[in-house]
């Protein structure tokens, strides 16, 4: 996959988690694009809300983010979608 198709994919990704206020770990996501997980943060782009649902596995919890750069339904659910194939399923249900 090419450099710019992980980013439309990645915003893709952000969109759906979004929509349904669920966490997807980073080795969910890199998985899914087709790279190690802690190469995921190049594409997610600053630290906000709606890049905060990409999660640490162990913690749950977005990498160096400040509890204001978190989105507030963060913690909301304890489910972590936490494979590529889950995320894609996700992906299923909220075509672009």
């Amino acid at each position: 996959m090419e450099s710019a198709d992980r980013q439309r994919k990645v915003n893709e990704i952000l969109r759906s988690l979004n929509a349904e206020r669920i966490r997807a770990t980073y080795g969910a996501v890199g998985d899914l694009i087709g790279i190690p997980a802690i190469s995921v943060s190049q594409y997610l782009g600053e630290r906000r809300p709606k890049a905060s649902w990409v999660v640490n596995d162990d913690t749950g919890q977005p990498t160096g983010y400040t509890s204001d750069e978190m989105h507030p339904d963060l913690r909301r659910t304890a489910n972590i979608i936490r494979t590529g194939d889950a995320l894609d399923a996700l992906l299923l249900q909220h075509p672009e």
